[in-house]
């Protein structure tokens, strides 16, 4: 039987001469059931020793370092994913900016006017992702705030904060006022438009998870599939770190609890009121605004959450915080959240089974100190309950360079 030749674009690497052999001639489908084998084993055999480019890029955007760690099929590829990434951020920042002259703040001055306000797809985005979170979170992720948070000294990049706290009176009027994600209208042609002139949108609570998707898209185009995305408190997990799976830690308030393997899509994202706040407050002065009370949240002070929607894990894990250890089991189904955890300003930590299964503490203590409570169902992380995952515009062509 004639020996079957190699894939036509590794011809030059494999050669196979022929070889005289006595037995019948095998059918024609024998023979080429025979050569499928022999090429696949081939193209696995090139594929497991295909050279592969490892390449780190660092940014800083949100206020933020985002890091960004891949394994490339090149250096072209990868010199030319790490060099994209860097405009990609500089236009969310400047796009998003919640407080300095950016689309999001030009739209907000549009809407406290009355205005309607074309907005660019992304922002367009932005707003049905944050809808999104409004309702599946009944309000407790809520962008539309923005007045409220600013009221509170939040939008500023120096911390902690040393302005006045907003008074009583100011804080009852805010709350009287309290605008909804529901509030805002986008229609087919990007107009947006409200019903309520305090609406001031702040998007901080996403913009970490939305970015990191839209990296996700960038690297995927380039034909880069494994990379681990750190943006802030955020993780997006591609791939494989090789032949192992990436590995991120976990957050607490006195640092990390454990650390967990991150599965190809998964996002692992932190929050918690121990980095940004208001001077001199131990408990009950971070950046996370209860809007129920009008006031910053004092119950939590870290929640954590893993799901394979980059953006749903952003929201929830600062809707946790607002949730707090009485809310959290309500927020878990609401948001269909199996892989949770949360911190109180008294140690416990409360944790849905999924995730402890899959979480490797820092020592006994903290193994031993958590507190089992039921996830949104049964499975994994990557469970959602049959809900789509949130979609995720990419930026302008214009800011991506």
């Amino acid at each position: 039987m004639d020996a079957c030749p190699p894939p036509a674009n590794e011809r030059a690497a494999v050669q196979r001469p022929a070889r005289v052999n006595s037995a019948p001639r095998p059918r024609a489908w024998q023979g080429v059931l025979a050569c499928a084998v022999v090429a696949g084993l081939v193209t696995a055999a090139v594929l497991w020793w295909r050279p592969v480019v490892e390449a780190r890029g660092e940014y800083l955007a949100f206020g933020t370092r985002v890091s960004v760690q891949l394994r490339a099929p090149d250096r072209e590829a990868a010199s030319r994913a790490l060099a994209a990434i860097g405009p990609l951020l500089i236009h969310d920042h400047r796009a998003w900016h919640p407080w300095e002259p950016s689309d999001v703040t030009r739209l907000n001055t549009a809407l406290a006017e009355g205005r309607a306000h074309r907005v660019e797809p992304d922002i367009a985005g932005l707003i049905h992702a944050a809808t999104v979170g409004d309702t599946r979170s009944d309000g407790l992720f809520n962008p539309a705030a923005g007045r409220l948070i600013a009221a509170w000294g939040f939008h500023t990049s120096q911390y902690p904060v040393r302005t006045a706290a907003p008074t009583a009176q100011q804080v009852a009027a805010l709350r009287a006022a309290m605008p909804r994600m529901r509030d805002v209208r986008v229609d087919a042609h990007g107009v947006a438009s409200s019903r309520r002139r305090e609406v001031q949108f702040d998007f901080n609570g996403l913009a970490e998870g939305y970015a990191a998707a839209q990296m996700r898209q960038l690297l995927r185009a380039e034909g880069i599939d494994d990379a681990l995305l750190y943006v802030g408190g955020f993780v997006l997990a591609m791939g494989r770190d090789g032949h192992r799976p990436w590995t991120a830690g976990v957050r607490g308030p006195d640092g990390v609890l454990g650390v967990i393997d991150l599965r190809d899509g998964e996002a692992l994202s932190s929050s918690g009121d121990y980095q940004r706040r208001r001077v001199g407050t131990r408990q009950g002065g971070g950046h996370i605004v209860d809007t129920r009370s009008g006031r910053p949240e004092r119950a939590s002070a870290a929640a954590s959450v893993i799901a394979t929607d980059p953006v749903l894990a952003d929201m929830a894990a600062t809707a946790l915080m607002v949730a707090g250890p009485s809310g959290f089991d309500t927020l878990v189904r609401r948001m269909h959240l199996n892989c949770a955890l949360l911190v109180t300003h008294e140690g416990d930590v409360l944790i849905t089974p999924a995730l402890r299964d899959r979480l490797r503490p820092r020592d006994d203590t903290v193994g031993g100190g958590l507190r089992l409570r039921p996830g949104a169902g049964p499975g994994g992380c990557g469970e959602t309950g049959g809900l789509p995952p949130i979609p995720v515009v990419p930026p302008p062509s214009g800011g991506r360079g």
